[in-house]
């Protein structure tokens, strides 16, 4: 999209060029740190200057609208995808309905294509990314808020066996052994490399809030952790803040009970009221407040959006082959075609194992009529946040013959998903 007269497309390159790119984000990213932009372009391997680019007024000579090109590695069961998130995505008011977001997208689009991602993440508003093909897909926020009240006291003498403390670097490896303990039930989870496990450690910030990693020790064993902060807008008054425990993994019922016991305490040295338990449905801890009448609170989700639907079935092809074995699918030969109106993928299949995945065009009758399903409902399912029956219930235009309903049902199960917080 060509840039109106007057404007000019521009990267960063220099120490003013972040400087003042920084000072942008503060104005209109007012309610985040403008200050993590620096933290990933000096920290994070993947992510250089030049991924931040930017929209300039050049008869004010003032950066007006503005985004970065973020990567990372999301994990499909054990299998990595490659992600490139819009981030930090901004126009100054006075300048925006001129097609300045437009114009910054079809530079990250370039970007996208170039690298041959597997999917394109937003955090962002919602609807307006539609227009590029993003929808709300899997959860960022979910949680369950629980009052300190709910949670009871301890009955006996604390048990001395556990210790509670902050983390220190050398618990690090077994972090991320517990990290991905919890990872191993999702579907999809962030990737988080021990280098990135350092610098999160290092600067313990989660976008605009900090925490603390509080581990639970048991005879020199570190047997669980959990992220913690403080959050809400009104710091100076107690009743407008609430516990946040932004990530976990505790493996045993009765380390639940014990982190409960603990937060339950914090919440009373804080003079709070609420815990709030991020995470997904199948996490020990979020199940065991919701069972002690917690709130769930969907929270937000990220807006996703598969690039190129027929290379990222082929990056998935191991879990593909995996969920036939041990069905009546196991080593078949037979091609199942997806029909998504605009394209149709004809995957084939010998002998169990998925030998091709092809885009062959849009495909209006015949016999690609058998599964039809709008792409973002493709997405959907491929992402196991719905399985077949809840999108054909949803939207007519979901469609899949009875013939094929079990073996679309067998590749594609839904299953929970959460993504940790993969930043630094």
């Amino acid at each position: 999209m060509e840039l109106p007269d007057g404007f000019e497309l521009g990267v960063i390159k220099s120490d003013a060029d972040l400087e003042e790119l920084i000072k942008f984000n503060a104005v209109v990213h007012g309610d985040d740190d403008p200050e993590e932009i620096r933290r990933q372009i000096d920290n994070l391997p993947e992510l250089d200057r030049e991924s931040n680019f930017y929209i300039r007024d050049l008869g004010n000579d003032i950066i007006v609208s503005a985004a970065s090109a973020i990567p990372c590695v999301w994990m499909y069961e054990n299998i990595p995808l490659t992600n490139l998130e819009l981030g930090w995505v901004g126009t100054l008011k006075e300048y925006r309905h001129k097609g300045l977001a437009s114009a910054l997208y079809t530079h990250f689009e370039e970007i996208l294509q170039r690298g041959e991602y597997h999917i394109s993440t937003i955090i962002g508003i919602p609807h307006y990314y539609r227009q590029f093909g993003y929808d709300f897909i899997l959860p960022m926020g979910r949680k369950v808020q629980l009052r300190s009240d709910q949670i009871s006291a301890p009955k006996d003498e604390a048990d001395k066996s556990i210790v509670f403390r902050e983390a220190h670097h050398d618990d690090i490896p077994s972090l991320i052994r517990l990290y991905a303990e919890h990872s191993k039930k999702m579907l999809v989870h962030a990737a988080r490399t021990k280098n990135l496990w350092e610098l999160q450690e290092r600067f313990h910030r989660e976008f605009e809030q900090e925490f603390k990693t509080i581990v639970l020790e048991r005879e020199g064993r570190i047997v669980g952790y959990f992220r913690l902060c403080v959050s809400g807008a009104k710091k100076q008054d107690p009743q407008g803040l609430w516990l946040s425990v932004m990530e976990n993994s505790i493996t045993t019922f009765d380390d639940v009970l014990r982190t409960l016991q603990y937060l339950r305490g914090r919440a009373a040295e804080e003079n709070i009221c609420r815990i709030d338990f991020v995470g997904p449905a199948i996490n020990n801890l979020c199940r065991v407040a919701q069972d002690l009448g917690g709130h769930v609170d969907i929270g937000w989700k990220y807006q996703i959006r598969i690039p190129n639907m027929a290379r990222f079935l082929s990056q998935i092809r191991p879990a593909l082959e995996s969920r036939l074995n041990g069905t009546m699918f196991e080593g078949m030969t037979r091609e199942l075609a997806i029909n998504t109106y605009e394209h149709c993928y004809l995957l084939s299949f010998v002998n169990g194992k998925l030998a091709t995945v092809n885009d062959i065009g849009m495909q209006e009758v015949g016999e690609y009529h058998t599964f039809r399903a709008p792409p973002n409902d493709l997405v959907r399912l491929v992402l196991g946040d719905y399985d077949a029956e809840e999108l054909r219930t949803q939207n007519i235009d979901f469609i899949v013959s009875r013939e094929i309903k079990s073996l679309v049902e067998t590749l594609f199960p839904k299953r929970d998903s959460f993504i940790a917080y993969y930043y630094c």
